[in-house]
């Protein structure tokens, strides 16, 4: 399903969800590199994976950690500490990377998580204003950064693309980070409640990720018919691709999935881990009551994505 060009990310006809038609953010949706289907879709994916590729992920582990470090230093750290921490840290920390200055990093996270909310499937027209209004603020203010650093480098991969296509795909990878962002840490804190394990082995991340995925399934529409692995699909069909069952499918490929694989598997992982794994590094060194942190474990309610929120029962 994943590698089929009869597969679809988007429906045939709608490549912008209805509700964001006419909109900017329903324009910058239609820029994604997650969301195209378009010609331009390899160049556009040469130059997401050529600006991840420029930044060393010990810089983004060690800037995650400085900052998760700062953001529990204030205070006991509750389960409702922990649930700040993992919405806040992805955006944060790529704002950081990208040279937002210190102040703004919490506003950059408040918008990302606005412009989420305007994306959910069930998103009202009150959601959608405030996530039209933060892509505003958001693109304006990755057009005026200055370009330096990891900035110098994806706008360098996107010099024959333009700075439309440019600051949509930031604001895209600042979306990305942040439900994955948010799984991924709330998953290693979940498995530290229940024992110490090493947080910097990338192998165990994918052994527990296989077993216990963050992100559980994903979507493809059919454009024309097609059969794969016996099934007949027809053009119309939409599929739901089951992320976590393949990895652990004897007959799949025999790792996690959550990021998916193929010409549209996410290209910032390896980011995403490192993110995790600084924030993990901090929480150590804060040395929480695990044990007590561990009983009030319980799920956001998302359709695809499985975030621990460990502060449900805590009164403020």
């Amino acid at each position: 399903m994943l590698a089929s060009p009869a597969c679809r990310v988007r429906p045939p006809g709608e490549l912008v969800p209805t509700a964001l038609a006419g909109l900017r953010l329903g324009d910058t949706f239609g820029r994604w590199l997650r969301m195209s289907e378009s010609p331009w879709h390899p160049p556009l994916r040469a130059a997401v994976c050529a600006a991840f590729a420029a930044m060393p992920l010990a810089t983004v582990q060690a800037c995650a950690h400085q900052l998760a470090a700062a953001f529990l230093a204030d205070g006991t750290v509750t389960g409702k500490r922990l649930d700040a921490l993992a919405d806040y840290l992805p955006a944060a920390t790529l704002a950081a990377l990208l040279g937002w200055p210190e102040p703004t990093w919490g506003q950059v996270a408040a918008q990302v998580a606005a412009l989420a909310r305007a994306l959910a499937a069930d998103a009202d027209a009150v959601a959608r204003a405030r996530g039209e209004a933060a892509c505003r603020d958001l693109l304006a203010q990755l057009a005026s950064l200055p370009a330096s650093g990891w900035l110098a480098d994806w706008r360098q991969a996107f010099a024959e693309l333009g700075d439309a296509s440019l600051y949509a795909n930031l604001a895209g990878m600042l979306f990305q980070s942040c439900d994955a962002g948010a799984g991924l840490i709330s998953a290693g804190m979940a498995w530290r409640c229940g024992a110490p394990w090493d947080g910097n082995d990338d192998a165990e991340w994918s052994r527990r990720l296989q077993a216990d995925p963050v992100l559980h399934h994903t979507r493809r529409f059919v454009a024309e018919e097609v059969e794969l692995a016996g099934q007949r699909l027809l053009a119309g069909d939409v599929v739901l691709v089951l992320l976590a069952a393949a990895a652990q499918d004897p007959a799949g490929p025999g790792e996690a999935m959550d990021f998916g694989r193929g010409r549209h598997g996410c290209p910032g992982e390896r980011l995403a881990r490192a993110i995790a794994k600084g924030a993990l590094a901090a929480l150590e060194a804060a040395r929480p009551d695990w044990e007590a942190l561990a009983g009030s474990i319980r799920f956001r309610h998302l359709p695809n994505a499985r975030i621990r929120r460990f502060g449900a029962g805590e009164v403020r």
